[in-house]
């Protein structure tokens, strides 16, 4: 990819929903975007976006995609067994099919990461994260029906630099600590390693394994080498391991067991069989990027190998009889190549043209036991899931700068995807009974087999008007898509069920971007309007179990907007938000709402009109921060930083015991530096005000009738420390 010059934090926009988001730091130096894979200023990037950089990331204590979220508009995250699902305007992928592709894809130095496991603990080390709103299929490509977010690396510099961060848990056990050098290694050769380790406790007390979870352990290596033996030519080369386990779960119940719920304290009792729940994922990836100028064009080559295994524990004991037990394992190995042709800007004329294709294979094994009779082991069942696929697209992109102020961008890119799966599931011993399965003595095999390929056409139409050289407006029509694929763990899929039909959606944004009052004001603003056909879904339907397939329509609008304000040496405000009106059009064998009567035949069940889970109508940030000179040496920082979100349904059947009420969460730092930043030491609170909120939920899978409830990080205190080399 090309990179674009962005404007520093402390030069805002006002009317620019690509803000450069979080304005809460010090004076951030250059940001660099890639939204259009072409060197420009974030501030003439015509895409409703965020940008978060790395000196926020380290000051916020961003570990997870849950905290990014927290400080980016219209951005939800829900944390599942098995993987994060990610929302861009309250679209994204369903959370128990794992063969489910993220309808907002992940890209990690131009690496396509479809399935989030690829990437456990990407935040470390980074230079930033672009968050991009609305379908990006013309240029990014793969699965972008709702938005895509891109994390780019830090990368080698030219002069020696080093430095150590660690950080110290005040409210419970634990610490991170990360570490860095970069520098030059021989003539024309430069190099970075960076490591990170996190091992810290839980914040819910799991009374059967008397630990505080959920408990990461996570262990990453990354090493890039740079060599540029000319100005035109440049090759670099990443490799990249992590080890990340996570001890018990964020699931309470409302099971009547042992405290187990909201009521009394914040209590677990997750350990079937004496067996706690636990997830680890080890993956490699490796990526090498090269640039060669071909006259007056830059020819790139971005090739990455991904890999990972991972193992999950998950489990139900309660005092009800339905206890169980169920080992997940997933195996993924992915090869993609692009090629691309940039031509020079600042013609007439100017393009991109390229070509991209990969190939992955995905398995997932489950074994899962079923305590039916007081500790006794009454059946033991098995699921194998296999899937190969491969993508094919060619894209394109062209610019004519009509005027000076006045340009016309259009974007096309042709996808061709094959994918081939198997799915078996057979019971191994004694009784299952599990919806969730659908195997019994009587039937005790299943082999489900499928072969799939498809089309897709992605184009983009913007036109963007300069009103000052500051200021611009412009208009989008976008079209995005997400392949369809096949059913990996439910068990009353059959064969007419196995597959889903692929995902489609277009778009309409009008949005504006200005800098005022020569840099001390910078905002944003958008509005959309996204249909979406086919939407791909999935949801539990009590006596029935988990059902996957196609929603057939949906419609997300509204819009969003950023403002930062510097009024005063060292004193930043900032302020962002989001109205968000998404509801389903039409949906057919749906779970069935509560406020509407209730067919005893699911399929006959339709819910359109009804609001999409996990879609706010209202969220926001707003931030302040000032900074002042303690003396010649020192500094000192405070800054507050808010989010908040209206209320929102975890499940599909809009039952108010699913919904999380509107909140408002507070985050503070309080910092002591000196003057050139080589070394800080800070004080972090996160979610002062101790709100308990809950992101994603489900029905218990024996009974239909009681849920489990993923808690989000409860209040917690933080020392960080940073050292500079």
């Amino acid at each position: 990819m090309r990179f674009k010059t962005a404007l520093r934090l402390s030069t805002l926009t006002f009317f620019s929903i690509a803000p450069a988001t979080l304005a809460i730091a010090d004076e951030i130096e250059t940001v660099v975007v890639t939204a259009e894979k072409r060197v420009e200023n974030v501030q003439d990037v015509p895409i409703s976006m965020s940008v978060v950089s790395g000196k926020n990331i380290e000051d916020l204590n961003v570990h997870t995609f849950e905290d990014l979220a927290k400080y980016v508009p219209n951005l939800a995250i829900q944390p599942t067994p098995g993987a994060n699902q990610i929302y861009i305007r309250g679209i994204g992928s369903g959370a128990q099919n794992f063969a489910f592709e993220q309808d907002v894809s992940l890209y990690v130095d131009g690496i396509y990461a479809g399935r989030n496991r690829q990437f456990m603990a990407p935040f470390f080390d980074v230079e930033r994260v672009e968050v991009l709103r609305g379908p990006q299929g013309a240029l990014l490509g793969k699965n972008t029906a709702a938005g895509a977010i891109s994390l780019v690396s830090a990368q080698p510099t030219d002069t020696f630099h080093a430095g150590v961060d660690f950080g110290a848990l005040l409210s419970r056990k634990g610490f991170d600590v990360s570490g860095f050098v970069s520098g030059p290694i021989a003539d024309n050769l430069t190099g970075r390693l960076a490591v990170k380790l996190v091992n810290e406790d839980g914040y819910i007390d799991n009374i059967g394994t008397d630990r505080k979870v959920p408990s990461p352990n996570d262990k990453l290596v990354r090493g890039i080498l740079k060599y540029q033996p000319s100005e035109h030519t440049d090759i670099s080369a990443k490799i990249e391991y992590s080890d990340a386990v996570v001890n018990g779960t964020q699931a309470i119940s409302d099971l009547p067991a042992k405290g187990n719920s909201f009521a009394d304290g914040i209590k677990n009792t997750q350990d079937p069989f004496g067996v706690a729940e636990k997830d680890k994922t080890r993956s490699f990836n490796s990526v090498v990027t090269a640039n060669f100028g071909v006259g007056d064009n830059t020819l790139t080559s971005v090739s990455g190998y991904s890999t990972y295994t991972a193992t999950k524990y998950t489990g139900a004991a309660s005092d009800n009889p339905e206890d169980w037990l169920s080992t997940q394992r997933e195996y993924f190995h992915q090869f993609s190549q692009e090629l691309r042709l940039t031509s020079p800007t600042g013609g007439t004329f100017e393009y991109i043209v390229g070509a991209y294709a990969d190939t992955s294979k995905f398995k997932t094994h489950f074994d899962t036991l079923y305590d039916l009779l007081g500790g006794v082991i009454a059946g033991e069942s098995d699921m194998v899931f296999d899937q190969l696929s491969t993508t094919f697209s060619v894209f394109g992109q062209g610019q004519w700068n009509v005027t000076d102020n006045f340009d016309i961008v259009g974007s096309l890119r042709y996808t061709s995807t094959s994918k081939d799966a198997t799915l078996h599931q057979f019971l191994i011993s004694g009784i299952a009974v599990s919806p969730a399965y659908g195997i019994t003595p009587a039937n005790p095999d299943k082999y489900l087999a499928g072969s799939r390929r498809e089309e897709n056409l992605d184009p983009s139409v913007t036109l963007q008007y300069r009103v000052s050289p500051l200021s611009m407006v412009y208009f989008t029509f976008s079209k995005g898509s997400k392949a369809g694929g096949y059913v990996s763990n439910s068990g009353p899929v059959t064969q007419a069920t196995f597959g889903f039909e692929p995902e489609k959606s277009r778009n309409l944004e009008l949005g504006a971007k200005s800098t005022l009052f020569d840099g001390l004001l910078v905002g944003s603003v958008a509005a959309f309007t996204t249909k979406f056909n086919d939407l791909q879904v999935s949801n539990y339907i009590p006596g029935v179990g988990l059902t996957i397939g196609n929603a057939a329509s949906a419609t997300t609008r509204g819009i969003e907007f950023s403002a930062d304000l510097y009024p005063l040496e060292g004193l930043s405000l900032s302020a962002s938000g989001a109205y968000l009106d998404a509801k389903y059009d039409d949906f057919p064998g749906a779970s069935c709402v509560v406020t509407l009567p209730c067919n005893p035949d699911p399929a006959l069940v339709n819910i359109g009109g009804s609001v999409i889970p996990a879609a706010s109508k209202w969220s926001g940030t707003f931030g302040a921060q000032y900074t002042t000179p303690l003396s010649e040496d020192l500094k000192g920082t405070v800054a507050l930083l808010g989010n908040f979100r209206s209320s929102y349904f975890t499940e599909a059947n809009l039952n108010s015991a699913a919904q999380t009420g509107s909140y408002t969460k507070l985050d503070a730092r309080l910092e002591l530096a000196n003057v050139d930043d080589r070394w800080s030491i800070a004080l972090l609170g996160k979610n002062l005000n101790d709100v308990h909120s809950f992101s994603f939920s489900y029905f218990w899978p024996f009974d239909g009738a009681h849920r489990l409830y993923y808690l989000e990080e409860t209040r917690t205190f933080q020392i960080q420390a940073s050292l500079r080399f």
